[in-house]
């Protein structure tokens, strides 16, 4: 693996949690939104005399149930195939680092220490570069359940700035 490809690789999970920022903004300027309208028209309004203010309590309501399930789904889903990445990831560099320690060990002379050294160290690098790609993934499985909350959001918001 040469510099650029290495750069790239570990690049990636800091883009992963670049993207997730990203949408945590807007979720919350969004939220920050719908929190003002709602607001001003809960104290312009008084008690609940309209039937559209009684509909906008439901709706809140609703979605206050609706949508965290569907975030924890969302997530709980986008999980299994990183506890899958993990533990193969941890298997796999498990027996690598086993193997070329015993190379090294096992070596009969220096320019076959050196090389068996090398063999390891591409393997620590290896298995650190996964360690970060599975850090990255994490981001993803958040990014999974913040996106029904934040389509929510931006929903209400829309519907909301159209009255």
């Amino acid at each position: 693996m040469n510099r650029e490809e290495l750069r790239d690789q570990l690049l990636a999970p800091v883009l992963q949690w670049t993207r997730l920022g990203r949408q945590t903004n807007r979720l919350m300027t969004g939220s920050s939104a719908v929190i003002s309208y709602r607001t001003r028209r809960l104290l312009r309004a008084g008690a609940f005399s309209r039937q559209a203010d009684w509909d906008e309590v439901a709706h809140m309501t609703r979605e206050k149930v609706e949508i965290p399930l569907e975030a924890a789904t969302a997530m709980a889903v986008a999980m299994l195939p990183v506890i899958k990445q993990f533990w193969t990831h941890t298997g796999q560099s498990m027996l690598a680092c086993s193997s070329d320690s015993m190379s090294l060990l096992g070596s009969r002379g220096p320019e076959e220490f050196r090389e068996r050294q090398a063999d390891l160290c591409a393997t620590l690098i290896n298995a650190s570069v996964g360690w970060f790609r599975v850090f990255g993934s994490l981001a993803e499985v958040a990014s999974q359940g913040v996106a029904p909350l934040l389509r929510q959001v931006q929903d209400n918001a829309e519907r909301l700035e159209k009255r």
